[in-house]
């Protein structure tokens, strides 16, 4: 149960319910997610969440495939559940095959292609341990064929996954139904 209830769009002020409805449809989910109808309580919290997520999950030059499984990776290597169940989700949706998707659970050094993989490592040492990144992470990246943007995004993938694996496991908001492998 989560510390903070459910604000459902019945009794929350028109502003959220588009938030609400926003954040449904950027996602792709068949319905608002209950984190985003916790967040309602406060519209600041809720609009300045999906603002974020707009940019920083939803644009930019990274393929949002490549986002979610940042995302699915980061959120397991945090103890997260509910930011992991839904970004699994959103990588099913998205086509991710599911050899794929238990790796990124179980064990992210075995996903091909390198490049990826790559990537991948260093979001997740980005979100575990910051103080730990070299130059020669950087590095890595760059002589994988990484853009500066590609890079920035994939800080700023990690940075947006702390955010939100915080904000989940603070207001401990249990996964929802709709995550769940159909």
């Amino acid at each position: 149960m989560s510390n903070v209830p459910l604000l459902e769009a019945d009794r929350a002020i028109p502003e959220v319910v588009s938030i609400y409805q926003a954040f449904q449809t950027g996602m792709g989910f068949p319905a608002p997610p209950d984190f985003i109808k916790v967040l309602g309580h406060s519209y600041a919290a809720a609009a300045g969440t999906l603002e974020i997520v707009k940019h920083v999950l939803l644009q930019g030059v990274l393929p949002r495939t490549v986002k979610e499984m940042l995302f699915v990776a980061i959120s397991h290597a945090r103890g997260c559940k509910y930011c992991e169940a839904a970004h699994l989700a959103c990588c099913r949706s998205l086509g991710i095959d599911e050899s794929t998707l238990d790796l990124l659970v179980s064990n992210v050094s075995d996903i091909m292609p390198v490049k990826t993989r790559r990537l991948l490592e260093f979001g997740v040492r980005c979100a575990v341990n910051p103080q730990a990144l070299t130059a020669a992470d950087y590095e890595t990246l760059r002589g994988q064929g990484f853009s500066q943007a590609e890079l920035v995004e994939t800080v700023s993938m990690a940075g947006l996954a702390v955010y939100l694996n915080t904000m989940a496991e603070a207001l401990k908001v249990p996964p929802d139904k709709m995550f769940e492998k159909a």
